[in-house]
This record gives structure tokens, sequence and C-alpha cells, in this order.
């Protein structure tokens, strides 16, 4: 079977599997899926930032880290979804990291920015597959995501609360020893 013959195919499985699943929902979370992997590509830089000799934060380092894996299993999450659903992923470039800061607040406080983003672009995703009556994906975001994201700001918006108390280097050396002792996700 040639590419042309094969990529037919696979559109025929598509339409086979795909119930009550709109082009709109789809696109959806395609957009999704990109703002995961640039979420995870911005905090892979945060935390090779921290990881830098001149910087040497390890705590800080480890929960970038960690962010970014878990924004990035978001984003197989998603992908494995819109696989099931019989949606086609279209994967885009990711812009380099836009930021540039100098401090670990400034970091945090861009952290919290992301997440935010992240969270109005699910809620909007929510609303799309309510108003074309897709329960499914919006049970799929329920279910997985929601929940997290209200906690993930939360705990950034801490993070920030506790380095703004303790902004001399000692406090900050303290807050990320306190950090790199935690279970990082």
């Amino acid at each position: 079977m040639n590419f042309t013959g094969r990529l037919q195919f696979r559109r025929l499985m598509c339409l086979i599997v795909r119930q009550n699943f709109t082009s709109d929902c789809e696109h959806a979370i395609n957009k999704q899926i990109h703002l995961e992997l640039k979420s995870s590509y911005n905090y892979l830089a945060m935390a090779y930032h921290f990881d830098r000799s001149d910087v040497a934060l390890p705590g800080l380092y480890g929960f970038f880290k960690a962010a970014s894996s878990e924004e990035r299993e978001h984003a197989t999450k998603f992908m494995e979804y819109l696989n099931k659903r019989g949606g086609t992923i279209c994967l885009e470039a990711l812009p380099a990291p836009e930021f540039e800061f100098t401090t670990a607040k400034a970091a945090l406080i861009e952290a919290l920015d992301m997440e935010k983003t992240v969270n109005e672009s699910l809620l909007s995703l929510h609303a799309l597959a309510n108003k074309h009556n897709d329960a499914h994906l919006s049970d799929f975001i329920e279910t997985h995501f929601l929940v997290e994201q209200v906690d993930a700001q939360k705990e950034l918006a801490d993070y920030i609360t506790q380095i703004e108390r303790c902004e001399k280097e000692l406090g900050l050396h303290i807050f990320d020893n306190d950090l790199k002792g935690k279970d990082l996700h």
C-alpha cells in the first residue's frame, strides 16, 4: 500500500471510531497539546537555569524538572485521548522560552503565570466540550486536569509568598534546601 493509500486507510479508521467528536474539539485539543509541551519546554529551561554552577539551587532545579515532566505527561495524555477519539495529532514547532528572570521569585511568578494560562485553556476546552455536548471530553478534563491545575497554582503561590519572606540569600538557601527535601510530584 502506498503512502496515499495508507493515509486514506488511516482516515477511514479514524472515522469508524469517531463518535460525537467535532473538529472544533479536535483542533482545541491539539492547541492544548501544544500549550502543555510549550510549558514543559519552559519548565525544562527554568530547571537547567537553576542547575547552572553560578546559580546552584538544586531544590528549584528538581522542582522545575519535575514540573517539566508533568506537563509532558499531560501532553501525552491528550495525545492518547485524541487517538482514542479518532482524531489526528498535529504537532507544531515550539518557540524558544521567552522569559529572562534573575531571581527565584521571578521564575516562580513566571511559572504561576504559565499555570494560569494552561488552566484558562483547559477551562475553554471544557466549555467547548459542553457546547458540543461532548460529555466524554468534559469528564476527561475534569477527571485528569482541573483539580491538579488549581493545586499547582496554589503550590506556586505559596512558594512565592515564602520567598517574599526570605528574600535574603541565606533565606533563599534555606527555602531551597526545604524544597529539595520534598517529594516533588
